[in-house]
């Protein structure tokens, strides 16, 4: 919602600065609701994220709960207490970090979608990147393990379920395949605890 009343600010005839100005300066409410978290609880929050032209999905757990949250969507207010947590992923120092980040500075679901894609073409190239989004996370295992392979490579050793994903990461998804996404999501969420213990 809040990208289409930007858009609309933005094609103002007369007063296209003013009205983003002010767009950006409102609150939006969302569906996804942060549960109530303490952020010195010390406990450690596995999370991972996917990136479609109109489907931003991050899921995240507790270390050592079986629920997993899922956030379609998310905007950045929702974003903001997870931001606060100790965050664990795979990877995510080159790219969910970088997602997040972006999300959270204001970027669209589109605006994500080129970013994801820039970063995911560029190899190593860190201009793509932000410098502040780095230490957002607590702990990249990537960065740690002492085996430099890919999560799927680390379930299929570690006998833990897998998913593929069918639907193609450049192109739309439809709304009624959103929670294939979202489980997908969070199967990468298991596998990143699993892989950390």
């Amino acid at each position: 919602m809040r990208s289409d009343i930007l858009t609309f600010a933005s094609l103002s005839s007369n007063h296209a600065a003013e009205c983003m100005s002010m767009v950006q300066e409102m609150k939006f409410s969302s569906e996804n609701e942060m549960p109530e978290t303490d952020k010195d609880d010390g406990s450690l929050v596995f999370y991972d994220v996917e990136v479609y032209p109109n489907l931003f999905v991050v899921c995240w757990k507790r270390e050592g709960e079986e629920e997993i949250q899922r956030m379609v969507n998310p905007s950045a207010d929702d974003l903001e207490p997870l931001l606060d947590q100790k965050l664990v992923g795979f990877n995510n120092r080159r790219y969910d970090n970088h997602i997040l980040y972006a999300r959270y500075i204001g970027y669209t679901i589109e605006e994500l979608y080129h970013l994801s894609a820039k970063i995911v073409s560029s190899g190593n190239n860190r201009d793509v990147l932000f410098k502040e989004a780095y230490n957002l996370s607590y702990a990249d295992i990537y960065d740690f393990s002492s085996k430099k392979q890919g999560l799927k490579k680390f379930q299929i050793e570690l006998g833990i379920f897998h998913m593929e994903m069918d639907i193609p990461w450049d192109e739309p998804v439809p709304e009624e395949l959103w929670e294939k996404v979202q489980d997908y999501c969070c199967n990468d969420v298991i596998a990143t605890e699993a892989v950390f213990n």
